[in-house]
């Protein structure tokens, strides 16, 4: 006992007189080293994505929307003139309440960029509850403007501009001027819906108009054509759900 009570007051002589030894500084120290190191920003990942329908589709019973949101689908998106014309779509407003009113999140697009100021109107009272308004720019649209742009912010709503890899040159060349703007993206393929995971990383994304780099990384991605879901004709996209409202 005499000779354990010996170790032990040579084992505490160091701190009576205020020496730490190195092994005992050492976790400290680590500490310090690991708050000095700068945060990692962690990449996008699927897991932060959702599923998006976009139709030009007449849609009159409530529960298609219902049936919609029960499959997953989260945001609707919908072209809100009448065909080949700026006039607000007479469809326009009873659809957009009737995907609120399942729960879904609201956007419209116009073919016809240039008609961006129909398209707003054409929500009426939704307006306020719109995610956005895309911009078309593919064959057959008028370039997008600066005009453009300013014209649907200046409406209290959120531009985006949707176009491809393949499209935006033919009506841009390589203008890179609208990186401020959200890209919409699209790269169609051969989706299986039966197996459909969200994934706004999908297929990779290619740079293009300034887009697709790591400070400029597309919100969403129309990733199948023509779907038909629950009767309705739709496009199929994967959006960032860190860019919905």
């Amino acid at each position: 006992m005499l000779h354990m009570n010996l170790l032990a007051a040579v084992t505490a002589l160091p701190l009576l007189l205020g020496f730490s030894s190195p092994a005992a500084a050492a976790p400290e120290a680590s500490v310090q080293e690991a708050k000095m190191q700068p945060a990692e920003a962690l990449p996008p990942t699927a897991s932060s994505s959702v599923k998006v329908v976009d139709t030009t589709a007449a849609i009159t019973d409530p529960a298609w929307f219902k049936k919609a949101y029960d499959d997953g689908i989260r945001l609707y998106v919908m072209h809100s003139t009448a065909w080949g014309t700026c006039e607000p779509w007479y469809r326009t407003q009873p659809q957009l309440k009737m995907a609120l009113d399942a729960g879904l999140k609201i956007a419209v697009y116009t073919r016809d960029a240039s008609c961006w100021q129909g398209g707003i109107s054409a929500a009426g009272p939704y307006a306020a509850q719109l995610q956005f308004f895309a911009l078309d720019v593919e064959p057959g649209s008028p370039p997008v403007t600066r005009d453009m742009v300013d014209g649907v912010r200046s409406m209290g709503v959120r531009p985006v501009i949707y176009s491809g890899s393949g499209m935006w040159p033919a009506l841009m060349g390589d203008s890179a001027e609208f990186t401020d703007v959200p890209l919409w993206d699209t790269n169609t393929s051969n989706l299986n819906y039966s197996t459909w995971t969200a994934d706004y990383l999908a297929p990779a994304p290619v740079q293009y108009g300034g887009w697709n780099t790591d400070a400029t990384m597309r919100v969403g991605i129309q990733q199948k054509f023509e779907h038909s879901l629950n009767g309705v004709p739709v496009d199929l996209n994967s959006f960032d759900a860190a860019f919905l409202k």
